[in-house]
């Protein structure tokens, strides 16, 4: 009964989401991004709820709206992606993995909505999308990135790695660290079945400007990962 109602449910959602982006790709050559960012949000939060997993979302403070932000979040589902545009309430630029471009049709959009591909195994390309990144919050875009690199196989959360930190340190931009829980159990990169279920994303305290200008890079990875962890659910922890 499980595969019978993963089918189910992907039906729906590529059913669903096909068109809109379908919708989004042709946008994206008569506007700019931000154009269309609200609209596509409030579909995606249709997606959501279609497949019965419209998201709880806690804030630990409000979001700052005079600066731009660095969101970071855990990441253990190829769901992440769309999740985080369905929640974060603003406008952003995301980090993805290049391979992600040759994705049939979703891979066109991501490119036309000026998100930032990035080669995690080539460390000179790294650093160009970090130094794009860096170009486009001195624009007043905000950026997320997902620090762990690559989805966690097991759901619990992975160690960071340090690039992510440097830019943040280097931008003295404030981060706004997000935990992500629910989405493994929904779908894994191990399995293609789609079970939908509870989904919480709770926002972290910030960690201010004049926080990422008094520690290290170290300090700030530690703190960001703190502050992530903290807030999963036991399992995508691995407190359990």
């Amino acid at each position: 009964m499980s595969s019978l109602s993963s089918v189910y449910y992907w039906v729906i959602a590529l059913s669903y989401f096909g068109p809109v982006l379908l919708i989004v790709l042709i946008r994206s050559y008569f506007q700019e991004p931000e154009a269309y960012d609200l609209w596509l949000r409030n579909r995606l939060k249709t997606l959501f709820k279609l497949i019965n997993s419209e998201p709880r979302i806690e804030f630990a403070e409000d979001l700052p709206t005079d600066q731009p932000l660095i969101f970071m979040a855990n990441h253990s589902s190829l769901i992440d992606i769309p999740l985080l545009k369905a929640t974060i309430p603003a406008y952003f630029r995301g980090m993805l993995a290049h391979d992600q471009l040759h994705y049939f049709l979703y891979g066109s959009v991501v490119r036309r909505m000026k998100n930032i591909p990035i080669q995690r195994d080539n460390i000179r390309a790294s650093l160009r999308s970090f130094e794009q990144a860096k170009t486009m919050l001195n624009q007043g875009i905000n950026i997320t990135v997902l620090p762990e690199g690559n989805r966690s196989l097991d759901g619990k959360l992975l160690a960071f790695r340090k690039l992510p930190f440097h830019f943040a340190k280097e931008s003295g931009t404030t981060i706004v660290p997000i935990a992500i829980s629910g989405v493994f159990a929904m779908k894994n990169k191990g399995s293609f079945k789609l079970k939908p279920g509870e989904i919480v994303v709770r926002f972290g305290p910030i960690i201010k400007r004049s926080e990422i200008a008094a520690l290290g890079v170290q300090e700030i990875m530690e703190l960001t990962r703190e502050r992530i962890y903290s807030r999963l659910e036991p399992f995508e922890a691995g407190r359990q």
